[in-house]
Order: C-alpha cells, then sequence, then structure tokens
C-alpha cells in the first residue's frame, strides 16, 4: 500500500512537473498570438525552455517583419505631404523672390514637422521594443499632474487657456519620467482643440480603488467618423484654429507608455462638449 502511494506521488509529481512548464508555455504563446505584450516565463525544464525560446525568436523575428513594413509605408505616406509642401516653396522662391518671407516660413513649419514625425517615431520604437519596465520606485501621481501643468502653463496662458487641477495624494509603482510625457502628451492635445477662453481639467485620484490620470478639455470633441481612427499611427485630425494636423503619433506614444504600466487610455468625448482622455491603471496599490 505504502509503495502504491509512493508511485502514484512521484507519478503526479513527475505529471505536474512535465506539464506546469508547458501549460506556461501554451498561456504564453497565447498572449503573443493576441499580441499582449508579456515577459518570458521562468521554465525550469531546459528542452521546453530552449523550445519556448525559439518560438520567442520566431514570433519577434515575423512581427518585427510586419512592424518595418508598416513603419515604412506610413512613415512615406506620412512625410509625403510636408515635403511636398518643402519643394512647392523652393520652386516658389525661385519664381517669385519677393514672397521669400513667408514662403521661408512655411519652409521652416513643414521641416519642423519632418523633424517632430522622426522624433516621435524614435520615441514610439523604443517604448514598444520594451515587454516591460525595469524595476520601477513608488510615484506621486499628483506630482505627475503639477510637473505637466508646470511645463505647459506659458503655453496656456499665451493661449488665454486656464488650467484647473483636481487631484489627490496617489501613489503607485511607475516610470515619472514616462507617464510626465504621457500626460503632457494629452495636455498639448486639450490645448490644441481648446477655445481661448476656455477651461482644461487635469485630475488623478481613484475610481473603485484604482488609479487613474485625466484630462479634459471644452473643445469641438471627436467627430464620430474619427473615434475608431484616433490611436492609429500618423492619424491626426486638424486644428481648429489653424488647419493644421500633428505628427498623428501622440496618443499612440501614450497607449504605449499606459500598457508598460499595466494600464489602459481611454479617450471619448464629454457628455456635452470637449473630449475626456484618461490613463486607467488595472493595479491596486497600496
Amino acid at each position: 500500500m505504502y509503495v502504491a502511494l509512493s508511485i502514484i506521488v512521484l507519478f503526479i509529481s513527475i505529471l505536474y512537473f512535465l506539464f506546469s512548464p508547458i501549460r506556461k508555455l501554451s498561456e504564453y504563446v497565447s498572449a503573443l498570438r493576441f499580441r499582449k505584450r508579456v515577459p518570458f516565463p521562468k521554465i525550469s525544464v531546459p528542452e521546453i525552455r530552449g523550445l519556448g525560446e525559439e518560438m520567442d525568436r520566431l514570433f519577434r523575428e515575423l512581427a518585427g517583419k510586419e512592424y518595418v513594413e508598416n513603419y515604412v509605408q506610413s512613415m512615406t505616406h506620412e512625410i509625403k505631404s510636408p515635403l511636398s509642401s518643402l519643394l512647392a516653396s523652393c520652386e516658389l522662391i525661385i519664381e517669385n523672390p519677393g514672397r521669400l518671407e513667408s514662403l521661408i516660413s512655411n519652409i521652416q513649419i513643414e521641416g519642423k514637422r519632418i523633424q517632430t514625425i522622426l522624433e516621435k517615431l524614435l520615441e514610439l520604437s523604443s517604448l514598444e521594443n520594451q515587454s516591460q519596465l525595469e524595476k520601477t520606485p513608488n510615484l506621486n501621481l499628483q506630482d505627475v499632474v503639477r510637473e505637466a501643468i508646470a511645463s505647459s502653463v506659458s503655453e496656456a496662458v499665451r493661449k488665454n487657456i486656464h488650467f484647473k487641477e483636481i487631484t489627490e495624494t496617489v501613489w503607485i509603482e511607475g516610470n515619472g519620467f514616462f507617464l510626465g510625457m504621457a500626460l503632457r502628451n494629452l495636455v498639448q492635445n486639450a490645448l490644441d482643440f481648446s477655445n481661448s477662453g476656455s477651461e482644461i481639467t487635469i485630475r488623478c485620484g481613484k475610481e473603485a480603488g484604482l488609479p487613474f490620470l485625466e484630462v479634459e478639455d471644452s473643445g469641438p470633441g471627436i467627430p464620430s467618423y474619427a473615434l475608431e481612427k484616433i490611436f492609429e499611427k500618423f492619424y491626426s485630425l486638424p486644428r481648429p484654429y489653424t488647419g493644421r494636423k500633428s505628427s498623428g503619433l501622440g496618443l499612440a506614444f501614450v497607449k504605449e507608455i499606459a500598457k508598460l504600466h499595466d494600464a489602459d487610455l481611454e479617450v471619448k468625448n464629454g457628455t456635452s462638449t470637449g473630449v475626456v482622455a484618461r490613463i486607467c491603471f488595472k493595479t491596486i496599490f497600496q
């Protein structure tokens, strides 16, 4: 009886030893299929770990090929417009030297647009290559909000737009530099689409115990046809006062930062006017 029981225990242990790493590997592959960003699991069986590492490399090579193809197509399309404008301005300068000042101004604007696109692409590419954040310190979201307001207040004053801060002390584990960039991108969007004399509300707090960062403006809102497209790389709506578009990479950039913090980015129209953009963290921090 004792021998039989020992054999059963040994058999169960062997099954667990074999099937536990297989289950981990299966869950990892399933996550990759749905393009979820997860670290490679700890697998103790060398043969299964080796198989998993080979599969991981294959997935990354295939994803990288698709990523590069999509980026080249999108970047070519996006840079074509300002580049055409630059060339047209150069031709007009040759034909009509009297318009030199206005045409040089246009060249400068379009040149900066190309520079911004390339800089954003580099930042976004760097983020997308990270599967997880390195060890992060405790961070007060209230500080992130106040730093974002401080860095944007001069533009708000110039546009006669008022910042309203509604915050509380909320501690998370996160990268203050990345979250600061994410929040500044959301604030910049709000500034771009807000009327002179209007108000932008920036909040941090908890809802159902979960932390959040939020920016709300009172601008024209997002047209219904654009709601499905706003997270696409290079998609941008014309600014109401200049008609110009941004790089179209801001929200994609914010979304990647949110993912690295196990958070979601939600962007929707307000109840009556404006847009509400919220980074919702999915972990309850003490």
